[in-house]
């Protein structure tokens, strides 16, 4: 063997193993995708954009944390949490009404950028979460990640998560157990793609219990697992 091809074939199977992987994970989000709704977008208040919900923020006269609560109100009410199209930008899942939690909060925080708001991605490991009803199939609550953000105001920093529309800024629906990290761009990616697979699966779980006779809107008993995996990222 050459030094050339010594050298090329490590390469080529380093390219080719993730890759493949990638393919792979598209053709599982294949039916999901078939799945969601026709025309894929949503309007709120004749907000269906970033650049529109910006505008009505900005017709709101509010400032300080009254335009912070305003703005992630609005996108809390644009928002249902999906497990469906996980590869739409943060921008493109607005405008669909439809995201999980990475492309919620990536998205409040583009609206924010437009505000000149000071925010920052955050994640959590380890979160406790209430029951949840998802695509129409009630979900018990338990341990899961999550991506929110923190949302700097003069010198007061807050949790802000628009993935229920109860929250508020300093008030969210879910207990943080793990230390909380700052997501920078270089790991979005990474935490994208672990949260496509585990979406997608458990999308899958949950149609097949729907299909075993359980009942599609009524919320099961809540288990809260103290030992066990962690898995990134599903609320």
């Amino acid at each position: 063997m050459t030094p050339a091809k010594r050298v090329l074939l490590p390469l080529a199977l380093v390219i080719s193993v993730p890759v493949t992987g990638l393919f792979v994970l598209f053709l599982w989000s294949i039916p999901a995708l078939r799945r969601l709704p026709k025309p894929g977008r949503t309007t709120v208040d004749g907000v269906t954009t970033l650049d529109e919900a910006a505008q009505a923020c900005l017709r709101s006269r509010l400032h300080g944390w009254d335009l912070v609560a305003y703005a992630q109100h609005l996108t809390a009410r644009t928002f249902a949490y999906s497990r469906r199209n996980p590869w739409d930008t943060p921008a493109r899942a607005f405008e669909r009404g439809l995201g999980y939690c990475q492309q919620q909060a990536l998205a409040l925080k583009r609206l924010y950028d437009l505000l000149d708001i000071e925010s920052r991605p955050v994640m959590a490991m380890t979160c406790r979460f209430p029951p949840a009803v998802v695509h129409g199939i009630a979900e018990p609550g338990g341990i899961s990640g999550h991506v929110w953000l923190r949302v700097r105001v003069d010198d007061e920093e807050r949790d802000v998560c628009p993935g229920n529309i109860t929250n508020r800024p300093g008030v969210v629906n879910f207990e943080v157990v793990s230390p909380v990290r700052e997501l920078r761009s270089w790991m979005r990616p990474f935490t994208h793609l672990g949260s496509v697979a585990v979406n997608l699966r458990r999308d899958h779980e949950a149609r097949t219990r729907l299909s075993a006779g359980g009942s599609p809107q009524t919320s099961p008993p809540l288990h809260l697992p103290t030992v066990g995996p962690i898995e990134f990222v599903v609320y």
